[in-house]
């Protein structure tokens, strides 16, 4: 139905001829406007009748149809457009009173999605609302100037979550009352049950179809991004350690006196380091100086007699061998007093824990009590945790984030790894791995004993291993596959 005319009065006749034909319906055919219903009880019984009607309906066009032609006989509208809502406000005009099937292409129903699109816009289909035109209309078109029943009204009708899905545009000359409304959002509560139960194999069936088909398409897009290739990464705690350090042992079992470098204080080549209690050793060479003396002696006695007496000759060999005897154990005596001093090897820095845990201690041949190291050349050594190993490859890019300067990561590579794991200092067992750090990563070398933590990377692997590692290792562990 499009509404143009040269004139105004031809624009009114056309317009009338739209109510006109409004008043028709295609089931009997060509009858005057609808009067009120002025009886009570013929309302609830034309009510009644209609909601049977509804409910009875075999399919969404039968009720359709009856929601246009039928709906005005109680709420005495001149004419009802059914309005189809889609996703994001799509409107679509659907049925209207003495119409079998419109036109989308029709002027009328143009103007009418116009006006519900601005009217959702700014009013929203979600509540019901009476309007007088040219109210939401775009100016100067026919539905706001030449469209004979001025006063309109929109019904929604709700799913069961109470969004909007469809809805009544009700028009008339008059304006509505509350009565009519309150009749007509009655017919819309019957309408919507009747069209959910005539639309669940279709309207509401393809909205669970597109819900489910974005939430697949979602699943798909995780599942693709479940297998993108990702380095496997692992964290641990890791410490600057010196690289290649002179190890400081007892060379003899002692009791160490004193110590006379500090920790982390430098030192040259020669300097003494420790001093062992010397007070039995002093004595022991004492002593064998003295046995020296003696066996001296008797060997000049015996060299004496050997001139005049043959049984000299023999007591002059055997004298000689205890004389060289003593001054063995002389030596022996000498030397071990000696290394009551410890020196340093080389040049570089005495590293160990406590002077006070240390002096007094009592040490055996060969136990570590310091290390002198070249303070600058470091290297990271990291206790990476057994389930962890897996990031670990053969020269494995490392990224150490060390706790006094977090925000400048020091990059290096795997350089060895034990063999065998052991408990760290926090009793977790794990691989002792050591890292060589790049040249020119800093600009001076981290201070060794500095701690912090590690980033170890290793080969690529889907990120859903990546992601679900350890839950996926509980439960292969839980079940025993």
């Amino acid at each position: 139905m499009q509404l143009r005319a040269p004139a105004q009065p031809a624009r009114h006749k056309q317009a009338s001829a739209v109510g006109s034909e409004a008043g028709r319906s295609p089931s009997s055919g060509s009858s005057p406007a609808v009067a009120p219903v002025e009886d009570g009880s013929a309302g609830y019984a034309l009510l009644l009748r209609i909601e049977k009607l509804a409910r009875g309906g075999i399919d969404l066009l039968e009720l359709r149809h009856l929601m246009a032609n039928e709906t005005r006989k109680l709420n005495r509208a001149r004419q009802v457009f059914v309005v189809i809502v889609g996703t994001r406000g799509r409107v679509e005009v659907a049925t209207v009173t003495g119409i079998a099937k419109p036109d989308s292409e029709a002027a009328l129903i143009r103007d009418v999605s116009r006006l519900l699109r601005e009217f959702s816009r700014q009013a929203g289909l979600e509540r019901q609302q009476d309007f007088t035109l040219p109210a939401y209309c775009e100016p100067g078109s026919d539905l706001a100037s030449a469209y004979p029943f001025r006063s309109l009204a929109w019904v929604p009708m709700l799913d069961r979550k109470g969004c909007v899905f469809a809805g009544m545009l009700i028009a008339r000359e008059q304006a509505w009352t509350k009565d009519d409304l309150a009749v007509s959002a009655r017919l819309a509560e019957c309408y919507a049950h009747a069209w959910r139960e005539l639309a669940t194999a279709r309207h509401f069936k393809r909205s669970r179809l597109r819900e489910l088909r974005w939430k697949g398409l979602a699943l798909t897009a995780v599942l693709a991004a479940m297998l993108l290739p990702v380095p496997m990464t692992a964290l641990a705690p890791v410490e600057i350690v010196a690289a290649d350090p002179v190890a400081i042992t007892a060379p003899i079992d002692g009791v160490v006196e004193s110590l006379a470098a500090d920790p982390s204080t430098p030192v040259r080549a020669g300097d003494l380091l420790v001093r062992l209690t010397d007070t039995v050793l002093r004595n022991r060479v004492e002593i064998a100086r003295r046995e020296v003396a003696v066996a001296e002696a008797r060997m000049k006695q015996s060299n004496i007699l050997a001139f005049g007496d043959p049984r000299g000759r023999h007591e002059l060999g055997i004298a000689q061998v205890e004389l060289d005897l003593k001054k063995a154990e002389l030596a022996l005596a000498t030397d071990q007093l000696a290394r009551t001093e410890i020196r340093a090897a080389r040049s570089g820095i005495a590293i160990y824990a406590d002077r006070r845990s240390l002096v007094g201690k009592p040490v055996a041949t060969g136990e570590r009590i310091m290390e002198i190291a070249d303070p600058a050349r470091v290297e990271a050594r990291i206790d990476l945790a057994v389930p962890d190993a897996i990031a670990l490859t053969h020269e494995s890019r490392v990224k150490l984030f060390l706790d006094v300067d977090p925000l400048r990561p020091v990059h290096g590579k795997v350089e060895r790894s034990d063999y065998l794991a052991r408990p760290s200092d926090s009793d977790v067992l794990s691989f002792r791995t050591f890292a060589r750090l790049d040249e020119g990563a800093f600009d001076k070398p981290p201070r060794i004993g500095l701690r912090g933590t590690a980033q170890v990377q290793g080969d690529p692997v889907p990120l859903g291993v990546f992601l679900f590692r350890r839950p996926i290792s509980a439960v292969r562990q839980w079940l025993g596959l």
